[in-house]
């Protein structure tokens, strides 16, 4: 079976060097184990020892693209509380030189990653109650004496922290050590008699190319384990006047998004409160009568139902701004003053009970969950893992009491865009620094470590006149996008830039859209009827980024069987005009492209030869499988 291949990992354990976990407690600590229960099928080995306190057992997973899964548990079997202070599963990996691949995330920094060379250790950590705060939930290795790369993908559901270190496991040799899981700072998570503690999952294969990491083998197992439901076009309010809120205007968004083609329209952050700023009210989830949309909501959530679209309403409920009245009536609900405690069963109840008359009066069936704050301490000592569970339940609650309801993710941007919340949201808000240039740049390296159907992409436009013309003396129009997280940074790219960038995953519009001149209405009215044929395509495709250089990046999304294809080369200020795309592609079948056919082994070996671009362009092509 497939396990043969990642024997490896396995070989020290085997030899009894080390074990597949290191724990400890208030039971000890478990470092090398040499005497495991061991069973094995075609596709899965499980690894489990039993002291008569615990249990402790790791599952393999094996798939046929190559990739492992790996879940390990801890169950308390004594009569008695046990207390964690550590909790991780370990690999190890052949030879001793390695370069190493992590990735920091913060507000503008999003997936923004690089190797370095592992000279002791390099580790990579959530900074706290945000999943992906500071980094993201992954680490690749290179082997640099074969080139070979090994990817690691945490689902995890906690704070979390993953190492590679190197280490001496006889008097002359040295192997590398990657240990991944529980932050164990300050920890102290106790496990009832009877309950099971999860790590982190892991997804983890080999590859040979630093362009993507092979991320299609994740997305492919990932899209597998946990199946996308949907991909909607969407409206969110928040790039048009931010929470300046003109009832009218909005409105008017409301019919210009219908008359687009928009699936579901979204009220952000400024409806609730007592007037004032909406930062200072957030807790209080009731509309604002004094301020906002002055009593006015219900218009319309009943003007956006009436056109055929679902209404959403945004909620920041894991705080509570200074001013809000549930921090007096309920300081119980929260810790560090102001984060609400999801851990506390009662407090998560209160919180349900507020919401649900809302999504009773104005008939919501969208939903986005944002978190613009942080802290590295939990209370409770647990690495945030009664956390995580407790909001889990949050939004599973939402969902079984609203069948079909959509819930968007979003923490001051990516703060929390990973896998594990992946199986929480149905997709994510990527960032607040909006637009096609910073837009593409955080999706292709998303990419390495998320599915493109988890990733939205968002149009945030204003058209502006009287611009002159190179070529007469007429003045023209312009459609600006923004290009950070206002419109005090914008920039124009050609429409087939545009469009191609928002191509792949849940599409969204912000802005003054019903300003669109009636050029811009048509082609997004065409773009979106395109968007809703090809989006059961992209649910389910796999992304490989062909070229990623500062001036020309190419991204193509495929099916599982490479039936069809569709790529993208988007370029910059590129200093050529002429440069060939190599595609993925099955090398036994014939592709059509446009008028053109050629076997898929010809396509892969001689490649797309492209010659007409230019710059802030985009060349796109649908290869279908004949």
């Amino acid at each position: 079976m497939n396990a043969d291949k990642y024997f490896y990992t396995l070989l020290p354990i085997r030899r009894g060097i080390t074990g597949l976990w290191n724990f400890s407690g208030d039971f000890g600590t478990v470092d090398t184990v040499s005497d495991y229960e061991i069973n094995e099928t075609d596709d899965t080995c499980a690894y489990s020892i039993n002291s008569g306190e615990y249990t402790v057992s790791s599952v393999f997973r094996f798939f046929d693209n190559g990739v492992v899964y790996r879940k390990d548990t801890f169950k308390n079997t004594s009569g008695r509380p046990l207390v964690l202070n550590s909790f991780f599963g370990r690999f190890f990996l052949e030879g001793n030189k390695y370069e190493v691949y992590t990735q920091y995330n913060g507000c503008h920094h999003e997936s923004s990653g690089a190797w370095q060379e592992l000279v002791t250790q390099v580790t990579a950590a959530g900074l706290g109650v945000r999943s992906c705060e500071g980094a993201t939930p992954m680490m690749a290795l290179k082997n640099k004496y074969h080139g070979k790369i090994t990817v690691f993908h945490l689902i995890a559901g906690c704070q979390w922290r993953i190492t590679a270190k190197k280490r001496p496991y006889t008097a002359k040799n040295e192997a590398v050590l990657v240990e991944y899981g529980i932050e164990n700072n300050g920890l102290r998570l106790q496990v009832e008699p009877g309950e099971t503690i999860e790590l982190p999952e892991v997804i983890f294969f080999d590859s040979h190319n630093e362009n993507d990491l092979d991320s299609w083998k994740l997305h492919e197992t990932f899209n597998a384990l946990y199946p996308r439901r949907q991909m909607p076009v969407m409206y969110n309010t928040w790039f048009h006047n931010f929470d300046t809120i003109d009832v009218e205007e909005i409105l008017a968004q409301v019919d210009a998004a219908a008359e687009l083609g928009v699936e579901m329209f979204m009220v952000d952050a400024g409806w609730f409160g007592k007037g004032g700023g909406w930062s200072d009210a957030v807790g209080d989830w009731s509309e604002n009568l004094t301020g906002g949309f002055y009593g006015r909501l219900s218009e319309v959530s009943e003007r956006v139902r009436k056109l055929g679209m679902v209404f959403g309403l945004w909620f920041e409920p894991e705080r509570a701004g200074k001013n809000a009245d549930i921090l007096k009536q309920h300081p119980e609900y929260y810790f560090d003053d102001f984060f609400f405690d999801f851990s506390n069963p009662e407090a998560r109840s209160f919180m349900l009970d507020s919401i649900r008359p809302l999504i009773k009066k104005y008939n919501i069936g969208f939903i986005k969950l944002d978190f613009n704050a942080s802290t590295p301490h939990d209370p409770d000592g647990c690495g945030f893992y009664r956390y995580m569970q407790g909001h889990r339940e949050f939004v599973e609650t939402l969902r079984r009491e609203n069948p079909g309801i959509y819930i968007t993710g979003c923490a001051s941007g990516g703060m929390r865009m990973d896998l594990y919340q992946g199986t929480v949201f149905d997709s994510f808000w990527l960032s607040d620094n909006q637009g096609p240039y910073e837009g593409l740049n955080i999706v292709k390296n998303t990419l390495k470590r998320m599915p493109t159907s988890l990733i939205e992409r968002w149009n945030v436009q204003k058209y502006c006149y009287g611009f002159p013309s190179p070529s007469s003396d007429e003045l023209i129009g312009l459609m600006l996008s923004c290009n950070n997280s206002a419109f005090d940074f914008v920039l124009n790219v050609k429409d087939s830039y545009n469009f191609a960038f928002l191509s792949g995953g849940p599409l969204g519009f912000s802005g003054d859209i019903a300003a669109y001149p009636d050029e811009y209405k048509n082609k997004y009215k065409d773009f979106i009827l395109q968007y809703k044929k090809d989006r059961e395509f992209y649910i389910n495709a796999n992304a490989h980024i062909l070229i990623d250089t500062d001036d020309i990046v190419a991204i193509e999304y495929a099916d599982a069987r490479y039936e069809r294809c569709k790529l993208f080369f988007f370029t910059k200020v590129p200093y050529t005009n002429l440069l060939t795309v190599y595609p993925r592609l099955d090398p036994d079948s014939d592709y059509i492209y446009g008028e053109t056919k050629r076997s898929g082994r010809e396509l892969m070996e001689n490649g797309i030869f492209i010659e007409k671009f230019s710059y802030n362009d985009c060349v796109s092509f649908d290869i279908k499988k004949v």
